[in-house]
């Protein structure tokens, strides 16, 4: 290399110098500086993001604009050459924590991500999986059968099934209510989106967006989810070892398919008497009668 060349390059790196130290001594140019480095974002648009179409750039547009905290982090990483491997663990990490479960990075561009923890009773694989649920739906009469490729549902079952839920999630007792909730996941009946749905039927829904409001409901939804798959498994877990829940189980659903029975379809509302055994009690005790509100609907099935 030449020296004219070596005493351009030098002229060259001075220039920068310069141009740092007067922007450092100007606060607004300053300020602007720092604006940039800490939020390389600060003037890219949704369309920028788009056409960026890459995983982290997405991830950067998303965290920006509903986790800052998530967004100041991942951006301390690249500024420090974290690899896309590191960057992806970090955010999928830290957005997981929130409450929403974020596998990769892959997934942000859909949306927000939700799991569905809904069944759909006509499925014979549900029973594969769920064995212990058979002595439970055998109440409604509902009864698999090996090799076939679709369960008989009573055209009652989900009309009793919502009622039953219904009465046991209001009993003092906690062991009841926990079985409640478990036919409230049973029935899709539980008033909670993912309980209720499978992954396919939610697939069909419009995605929640990463505005701060869904961000919100988002959280909640799955925080309460949550809570009601535990009573769920408890529930399905206490009817193994309470014999007396499923007597009583056994004999309120056939006194509210009596009462559907009278009914023939029409819509109408009727008092049906349920009895559960008392709260704390195994196999002894009293039962706790309970008169529900039985709405009947031609499309309660």
């Amino acid at each position: 290399m030449s020296a004219g060349n070596i005493a351009g390059m030098y002229e060259l790196v001075a220039a920068f110098g310069l141009l740092a130290d007067v922007i450092l001594d100007d606060p607004l140019l300053a300020l602007a500086n720092a604006v940039v480095w800490l939020d390389p974002l600060w003037e890219w648009s949704e369309d920028d993001v788009s056409e960026e179409g890459d995983g982290v750039g997405i991830a950067l547009s998303v965290t920006r604009s509903a986790f800052p905290d998530i967004y100041a982090g991942a951006v301390e990483r690249i500024r420090s050459d974290s690899s896309y491997g590191e960057l992806d663990d970090f955010i999928s990490g830290e957005i997981s924590k929130r409450g929403i479960p974020l596998d990769n990075l892959e997934f942000l561009g859909y949306g927000i991500p939700l799991n569905a923890c809904g069944i759909e009773l006509s499925d014979p694989e549900v029973y594969a999986v769920h064995p212990d649920l058979l002595p439970l739906v055998e109440l409604f009469g509902i009864h698999p059968e090996q090799e076939h490729y679709h369960v008989e549902i009573p055209q009652a079952a989900y009309a009793a099934g919502r009622v039953i839920a219904d009465s046991l999630v209001k009993q003092s007792d906690k062991g009841l209510q926990q079985v409640g909730w478990a036919l409230a996941w049973l029935f899709s009946c539980s008033g909670n989106s993912l309980v209720d749905f499978t992954d396919e039927s939610l697939a069909e829904m419009q995605p929640l967006t990463w505005e701060a409001d869904e961000v919100a409901f988002a959280i909640d939804l799955v925080a309460e989810a949550d809570e009601v798959m535990t009573d769920v498994n408890a529930g399905l877990e206490l009817l193994g070892s309470r014999p007396d829940v499923l007597t009583a189980l056994s004999t309120n659903v056939k006194r509210v398919y009596k009462v559907i029975a009278k009914q023939k379809g029409k819509d109408r509302e009727c008092d049906v008497r349920l009895e559960w055994p008392p709260p704390g009690t195994g196999c002894d005790g009293a039962a706790i009668a309970d008169s529900e509100l039985l709405q009947l609907r031609r499309d309660a099935a």
